[in-house]
């Protein structure tokens, strides 16, 4: 009975520390928990067609003055339609490479001069004002410039350049110039490209055109700075009266085309 008795007691004893969980560093053990949840990342939305993508910095206001960059060249083309040009910047813009790249693109045999029936001409600031003045003014401006009434406006609410037919000139949009479309995906160059041939066919006389089938080359008179839709131009166009029944919004969407005369 006594050995019953200590064997007992002992069970009683023991017990107890026997029921306490297992301690490791002074923190009692737990049971596995799920990782902690991670919220789902909503997908990014598609950027508006007609905004100004995102990029580098851009001189939001010249001085509303332009001044002509010195350089005149050769003929570009051999057509019979002579057009003569002068490459202006406006005062408080620095961009010295704009000349260049404007020649360089008027020059190319896929645009105007590929058709054969106009030479272009440039003309340094002498030339110019010894004769009566060039055809046309391609002149490098800054966004805020660009939207007063009395050059491109704003009616569209989207940064882009266009041609004043009252004085000669083609408003080149600095900011478009700097960061393109977002229907030309990065590709500044072929941007570029698209402006200046677009904006010098309304010099030449051509309006604007719509995406003549599913999938094709786009027009160079269309307006890709603004999308590739006819759609979206179709009801983009609504606030310039009369300009929304040149394009019909037929569910069309052309591919990028800076060029006249490239296959379609």
């Amino acid at each position: 009975m006594l050995v019953f008795a200590v064997a007992l007691a002992l069970a009683l004893l023991l017990t107890p520390q026997a029921a306490q969980p297992r301690r490791i560093s002074g923190v009692g053990s737990a049971l596995p928990t799920a990782p902690p949840t991670v919220p789902a990342t909503a997908p990014k939305p598609a950027p508006e067609p007609a905004a100004l993508p995102d990029g580098v910095p851009v001189t939001e206001a010249g001085d509303g003055t332009w001044h002509v960059v010195p350089g005149s060249g050769h003929d570009f083309g051999s057509g019979e339609k002579l057009l003569t040009y002068t490459v202006e910047i406006e005062d408080g813009v620095d961009l010295p490479s704009f000349g260049h790249d404007v020649d360089a693109i008027l020059a190319d045999p896929r645009g105007w001069i590929g058709l054969g029936a106009v030479t272009f001409r440039r003309l340094g600031e002498a030339e110019a004002e010894a004769g009566a003045g060039p055809s046309v003014r391609i002149s490098l401006t800054s966004p805020g410039t660009a939207r007063r009434p009395d050059l491109c406006g704003f009616g569209i609410p989207f940064d882009s350049s266009c041609r004043l037919s009252h004085d000669h000139r083609i408003v080149v949009n600095l900011a478009r110039w700097l960061r393109g479309a977002h229907s030309y995906d990065g590709d500044l160059a072929g941007y570029r490209a698209y402006a200046i041939n677009h904006e010098m066919g309304h010099a030449l006389g051509f309006g604007h055109v719509g995406c003549p089938a599913p999938g094709a080359a786009a027009p160079v008179m269309m307006q890709q700075t603004f999308g590739l839709s006819n759609t979206y131009l179709a009801n983009l166009n609504r606030a310039e009266p009369g300009a929304a029944t040149k394009v019909r919004p037929d569910g069309a969407v052309c591919r990028p085309n800076p060029w006249v005369t490239a296959p379609h």
